[in-house]
């Protein structure tokens, strides 16, 4: 009988975060697989679990693949954890999970997520949204990722340095403009927890002479000054509307486009009326 491949999150920073299922199901594995041992190790002790620990990381994860994969062959049941979050979702695992048998059985373990711990607290509309992980360390290139947010016309989301917030804020000005507005959430969960919400000329000035500490998650919305005026969708509204129903239109339009669903629904139920 094959074995199981656990994909863990664990707590980004408060530790009554762990989940009750996180726990047993690392209690009752074979061994873990850790970006950082000694992390990890820490992380187990505060729940007293006992068990082996192999080091699995963007540094050696190609060259210890194969033997996960063989002892899952085995019949062996392994866990996968980050250091916080979770795992291949701008952490180690995704190098594992492209080679891993549709014949295996994975299994997602959810839990804390600062994408999601960012998100629900945003300001800034999110009902779709592109997430861009960690950004290039060179400004040219990061201009370059950046476009890919006015290119979909949706909110984007980062990880960032605490080191490099400053120069992304005046890429973001020059890629996006300074009237773009941004959520800064820094160390979420954590004692030191901090959200702020502004422009990104009203946080450049803002954080001129304070150096943020800690993680750093960004939501990168859309100009406040350029918003769509939905009277001029009305031919495209005619076309929808001949296949689907109000509400459908209305999803449909918003997939692409930052709009206020109430005005918008009421825009399209007044065209197909006149329709």
């Amino acid at each position: 009988m094959l074995g199981t491949l656990y994909i863990v999150a664990t707590p980004i920073g408060n530790l009554q975060d762990m989940t009750f299922r996180a726990i047993e199901v690392l209690k009752n594995s074979d061994y873990i697989l850790a970006e950082s041992s000694a992390r990890t190790s820490k992380l187990l002790s505060e729940f007293n679990i006992k068990k082996r620990i192999i080091t699995f990381n963007k540094d050696n994860e190609k060259r210890k693949k194969n033997s996960v994969i063989q002892d899952l062959s085995e019949g062996m049941n392994i866990c996968l954890v980050s250091d916080a979050g979770t795992p291949s979702v701008s952490d180690p695992g995704f190098e594992l999970m492209k080679y891993i048998d549709l014949s295996f059985r994975v299994v997602p373990i959810p839990g804390a997520s600062s994408l999601t711990a960012a998100l629900s607290v945003s300001k800034i509309p999110i009902n779709n949204f592109i997430f861009l992980g960690f950004l290039s360390k060179k400004s040219s290139e990061r201009k370059m990722q950046l476009l890919k947010i006015k290119k979909v016309s949706m909110p984007g989301v980062i990880f960032e340095s605490k080191h490099r917030v400053a120069s992304v804020l005046a890429d973001i000005t020059d890629v996006l403009g300074g009237d773009t507005n941004i959520g800064i959430m820094r160390e979420l969960t954590k004692i030191h927890e901090e959200i702020f919400f502004g422009t990104a000329n009203e946080l450049i000035l803002k954080f001129a002479n304070q150096q943020l500490t800690g993680e750093i998650t960004m939501i990168i919305g859309t100009s406040s000054v350029e918003q769509l005026n939905i009277e001029t969708m009305e031919k495209e509204i005619l076309e929808l509307s001949k296949k689907y129903s109000t509400s459908e239109v209305v999803n449909i339009i918003r997939l692409f486009n930052d709009v206020n669903k109430k005005e918008l629904y009421k825009y399209v139920l007044n065209i197909r009326q006149e329709g």
